[in-house]
């Protein structure tokens, strides 16, 4: 094996003219420093490095055009990508080469970061590659056949089998154009308002350092990016993601992480709503074992920003968000892509309807007024349902009617005394106003 490598990535925004041309100035000395590059390619064109032409390119760029150069030498590259007002660097440096200049690079990125950064992180490549490397085949890289057997799959655009990454904790997802990641050290710019209350990030748990840099937060995970594989280490990435609720936010497998929530989001113009679950402890748990539950409402036009903790249980609500007391009538639903699983989205069908089919909750709601599930799909996948294979899932569970609508069918399920109303609707009838009416079956 070769010696151990970190990757970088960086983006600034919100740049002029002036501020790109120094900023790339910026990064070729850097990442001289760095690598001691010998090839260069600018916009595909590959050739000995030559400082003089590369400085030239670098000297005319505008926030008119697109530029993409990459340099590299046997060991390492890094690439810098202009176009518009926004700058994205790309660096993978050997682990030596990163620990005599790690000081240097640090303030470099620091600085950067302050003043125009939106995002930026480093990691061990190798854990990179792990969670984030889909087609099988370039798995061959780093793990064995039996290895990748044994890990959760989905089909790609073309329906290849490939890895679901979606359930790795340092998978790269893209939510509005923000990444969403957890790795060793991170930096999340003031635009992440947009997602988050900055307070929120500040005030995460069971991480090793957290802090203020510029208007933006950075986060270091653990001591040594190298001991990614560590139980400990997987853990607390693994709890960062759940605190951000990336897998509320983002997925590309169709159906989501199948798994309880630490987070919950409300967005409304302007306007984030967080609901944090914590146990006992004050410490992140899972929606379903919460006993406390922490509520930050941000406004980050206006940069007002509310916080309040309660101890309590969940009611009806925080399963049905649409309730209409007047009907005696509460209803929940989701967005699913079966075509994107292999099992035709049975597992996604199943942990749905059982994750409210097995509540044992104290709301007399729950009892008395009809609950209602909608599962949202595509068309063909309606004509193709596996009801079947549902039902043998749900052995359990007494299945009392099947009803045909002009825009999908309705299963009536019964398990003790829980009662849910589960509707299959094509996925053309998403507007909020149909899944409003679904409220009228």
């Amino acid at each position: 094996m070769g010696e151990k490598q970190l990757y970088s990535v960086a983006q600034l925004h919100r740049m002029d003219q002036e501020d790109l041309r120094a900023a790339a100035a910026d990064w070729l000395v850097m990442t001289r420093l760095l690598l001691e590059p010998v090839e260069m390619m600018i916009n595909g064109r590959k050739t000995a490095f030559d400082l003089s032409k590369l400085k030239d390119q670098i000297a005319s760029v505008t926030t008119e055009e697109d530029l993409l150069v990459q340099i590299s030498n046997n060991e390492a590259e890094s690439s810098l990508h202009i176009w518009g007002e926004t700058l994205l660097e790309k660096t993978l440096v050997t682990r030596k080469s990163y620990e005599t200049w790690e000081a240097v690079f640090l303030d470099y990125l620091n600085e950067r970061m302050k003043h125009k950064g939106l995002f930026a992180y480093i990691r061990d490549y190798d854990e990179y590659l792990y969670h984030n490397t889909s087609q099988i085949d370039k798995r061959r890289a780093f793990e064995s056949a039996q290895e990748s057997d044994a890990l959760p799959k989905m089909k790609g655009v073309n329906g290849e089998v490939i890895v679901d990454c979606n359930r790795f904790p340092g998978f790269d997802v893209f939510h509005k154009g923000f990444c969403l990641t957890s790795c060793w050290r991170m930096f999340f710019g003031s635009a992440y308002k947009q997602l988050f209350p900055k307070q929120l990030l500040l005030e995460i748990q069971q991480v090793e350092k957290v802090r203020e840099l510029g208007s933006g937060v950075f986060i270091e995970l653990y001591k040594d990016p190298f001991q990614w594989k560590e139980p400990s280490n997987i853990r607390f990435q693994r709890l960062f993601r759940d605190q951000l609720g990336v897998a509320q936010l983002s997925y590309t497998n169709g159906v989501g992480l199948l798994a309880q929530p630490y987070i919950e989001f409300a967005f409304e113009d302007t306007v984030i709503q967080t609901v944090q679950y914590q146990n006992e402890q004050f410490q992140p748990t899972e929606k379903r074992n919460a006993a406390y539950f922490v509520t930050r409402t941000y406004d980050f036009l206006n940069d007002q920003y509310r916080v309040h903790r309660m101890k309590g249980a969940l009611n009806v609500l925080a399963y049905f968000p649409w309730i209409d007391d007047d009907n005696e009538k509460m209803m929940n639903y989701h967005v699913i892509h079966p075509e994107m699983t292999i099992d035709q989205g049975i597992d996604a069908y199943e942990y749905y309807i059982r994750d409210v089919m097995d509540l044992d909750i104290n709301d007399e709601r729950f009892r008395k007024y009809t609950a209602i599930l909608q599962f949202f799909i595509p068309g063909n996948a309606l004509n193709e349902f596996p009801l079947e294979k549902l039902a043998a899932r749900l052995n359990d569970v007494t299945i009392q009617q099947v009803k045909d609508r002009k825009d999908g069918f309705a299963l009536s399920l019964e398990k003790g005394s829980n009662q849910l109303t589960v509707l299959f609707v094509d996925q053309k009838n998403i507007a909020m106003k149909n899944q409003l009416s679904a409220l009228e079956v």
